[in-house]
């Protein structure tokens, strides 16, 4: 075939479109459905995961998701300790006191009320912690009795605390104890601060130190017998 036959070949070829194979439309792609919003937090709260968290006052999360405060510190927009000042340089007895007994430890709880909130005062002892003697809290281990520790700002409805402290060193001196009333003094005392609440406390090696010089204590709900 010449080059003219051939190029008329491929002319008539081209002019039977009926004899021509159908080429299928291309796929429609979908559009990928949107993203979810993720969820909105109210201001001041801020997500923490999928939560919205207080970042405010939020002691595991202080101003931000993830900064969680040492012991003994309370968190006011960033983790601060607590002001020395909550721990009262006397404490006498009010309506609020309460004692409680387990295992042979009767607990003592006396609240005091400033520096924003309500702060608890307690002493631990059992029937046999002499009276009229002079006890160094620094030979007792952490957990035993007798003990003192103190705790800021609680929460009555969330049952929880701010901050913790526990009395690592000081002359314990108790004057009168029973299940109803304990009065006493607590001298040249450091307080440490704890993490894990007070009933199962762990001193937290970059927490707060608070030294006080005297405390007078008298917690009471019924005169001793």
């Amino acid at each position: 075939m010449t080059r003219t036959g051939s190029l008329l070949f491929v002319l008539g070829v081209a002019a039977c479109g009926d004899d021509l194979p159908v080429v299928a439309d291309a796929p429609v792609i979908i559009d990928a459905p949107p993203p979810i919003d993720a969820p909105m937090c109210a201001s001041p709260t801020k997500l923490c995961g999928s939560t919205c968290l207080e970042v405010a006052i939020d002691e595991a999360n202080c101003g931000d998701c993830g900064v969680e405060c040492h012991g003994g510190e309370a968190c006011d927009l960033t983790c601060a300790c607590a002001p020395a000042a909550f721990i009262p340089a006397t404490l006498e007895p009010g309506m609020f006191d309460q004692f409680q007994a387990a295992g042979g430890t009767t607990l003592a709880i006396g609240p005091s009320f400033g520096n924003g909130g309500i702060n608890p005062f307690l002493v631990g002892y059992t029937a046999t912690t002499p009276l009229a003697t002079d006890i160094d809290l620094s030979m007792i281990p952490l957990g035993d009795v007798p003990f003192v520790a103190s705790a800021y700002r609680f929460d009555l409805g969330a049952m929880t605390t701010d901050a913790a402290y526990t009395a690592t060193a000081g002359t314990l001196h108790l004057t009168r104890a029973c299940g109803t009333e304990v009065e006493g003094t607590l001298t040249n005392a450091t307080f440490r601060g704890v993490k894990g609440g007070l009933m199962s406390a762990e001193i937290d090696p970059l927490g707060c130190t608070i030294t006080v010089p005297s405390i007078a204590f008298h917690i009471m709900t019924a005169v001793c017998p």
